[in-house]
C-alpha cells in the first residue's frame, strides 16, 4: 500500500500547479483550470489523464519520477496485540501503478478542500524482506526476496489547505492530508524464510495467504501516515511562494 505513495505524490504535484504557475507557458499536457465551481472538477480530471503519459516517462519540470516503475526504500507491518507482526520489505519494485482510475474527485473552492478517491486494477512487487513474527501457532522468522500481486488498491485522499497573507498578497499552502488506503485483495510469497527450508517455506506461505487480513490491518497505519507526511512535505514545497491567484486563479 506504502507503493501508492509516489504515485500520488505525482498526482498532487498537479493540483499545485493546476494553472501553470511553475511555467512561463504552459506545456501542451497541463490544462489551465479556473476557479469556477461548474466547470473545475471535471477540468482537473482531463488535465490528469493529459498527465498520463508524462507519468510513464517522468516529468522534470515538476521534479516527478516516473511512475511505473518506481521503488520503495521501506514497507513495514506492525502490531502490539496478541498476534505480534513484525515485518519490513525493502527496496521493493513496483509496477502497474499507471494503470490507475479516477474514481471520483471533487474541489470544494470555499474551504479548498480537495477529495479524490483513485483505484489501481494491480500493483505487482518484488524486493526484500525480513519478518519476525507469529502467526497462529508457527513462528514466522527469515529474510530473503518477496514478490506479491495487490488487486483493486483503493485510496482516497483528503487534502486541506490554508491561506496566509505576506506583503499583501495571499498565499496557499497545505495544513494537512489525510490517507485511507485499502487492497481488495492481495497474493504474497516470501522465499528465505526457515533458512531457505523449501517445506516450511511453503507452509508458512499458505499460512500467511490464508491469514492475509492481519498482515493487511498491521501495515495499514503505518502505510497511511507515511504516504500523507510524504504528500504533505512535496505539496508545500511545490507551492511554496505561490499565491492563491497563480494556484487557483478567477474565471
Amino acid at each position: 500500500m506504502l507503493t501508492l505513495h509516489r504515485f500520488l505524490i505525482s498526482t498532487f504535484v498537479f493540483f499545485c500547479v493546476i494553472n501553470g504557475g511553475l511555467f512561463k507557458e504552459l506545456p501542451e499536457y497541463i490544462h489551465a483550470c479556473k476557479r469556477d465551481p461548474n466547470t473545475i472538477e471535471d477540468c482537473v480530471i482531463k488535465s490528469i489523464e493529459a498527465l498520463r503519459p508524462q507519468m510513464l516517462t517522468g516529468i522534470p519540470e515538476l521534479d516527478v519520477p516516473s511512475i511505473d516503475p518506481f521503488i520503495i526504500k521501506e514497507i513495514k507491518a506492525l502490531t502490539a496485540d496478541d498476534t505480534p507482526i513484525r515485518a519490513t520489505g525493502y527496496n521493493v519494485k513496483v509496477t502497474g501503478a499507471s494503470n490507475f482510475v479516477i474514481k471520483s474527485l471533487k474541489v470544494d473552492l470555499d474551504t479548498l478542500k480537495i477529495t479524490v478517491r483513485l483505484r489501481f486494477p494491480k500493483l505487482h512487487f518484488e524486493g526484500e524482506f525480513k519478518v519476525d513474527s507469529q502467526l497462529l501457532i508457527l513462528p514466522l522468522k527469515g529474510e530473503g526476496t518477496l514478490n506479491a500481486d495487490a488487486l483493486k488498491c483503493d485510496t482516497e485522499l483528503v487534502i486541506y489547505p490554508q491561506t496566509y497573507t505576506k506583503d499583501g498578497k495571499e498565499y496557499i499552502k497545505f495544513k494537512k492530508i489525510d490517507a485511507d488506503i485499502s487492497i481488495k485483495d492481495y497474493r504474497i510469497r516470501l522465499d528465505g524464510l526457515f533458512d531457505g527450508d523449501k517445506v516450511l517455506g511453503d507452509a508458512a506461505n499458505q499460512l500467511i495467504n490464508q491469514n492475509k487480513a492481519e498482515f493487511l490491518k498491521a501495515s495499514k497505519p503505518h502505510v497511511e501516515k507515511t504516504t500523507a507526511t510524504n504528500l504533505l512535505t512535496i505539496a508545500n514545497r511545490i507551492v511554496d511562494g505561490l499565491t492563491m491567484d497563480q494556484v487557483l486563479p478567477n474565471p
